[in-house]
């Protein structure tokens, strides 16, 4: 029995190991924090909207790690899966954008 088991993970293992190399995967937790910083920046800055609408409106499914709003300088900073993203408010005509 110990013998299939071992078979079977070495078998899921092979399956799964492109998918794993694969660059879409690795940017995969970048999305969470970046997506959080963008919609909730936009939600707050240019729809005007409460925070707390807000961060109903940019949850997922995967929750962020922290949140940090700076109302003086217009910019959110959030950190989700060990990636910190920030976003600025630029405009009304620009809305929000994603700082590197």
């Amino acid at each position: 029995m110990k013998k299939i088991l071992i078979a079977l993970a070495a078998l899921l293992l092979l399956v799964l190991l492109p998918f794993l190399s694969s660059p879409k995967l690795r940017a995969f937790p970048g999305i969470i924090s970046a997506f959080y910083a963008k919609e909730w920046c936009s939600c707050h800055y240019v729809m005007k909207r409460d925070e707390t609408f807000c961060h109903n409106y940019a949850r997922q499914f995967i929750d962020i790690d922290q949140f940090e709003n700076n109302e003086q300088e217009t910019t959110v900073t959030v950190q989700g899966l060990g990636v910190t993203t920030r976003a600025m408010y630029i405009g009304e005509r620009e809305g929000c954008l994603i700082l590197e």
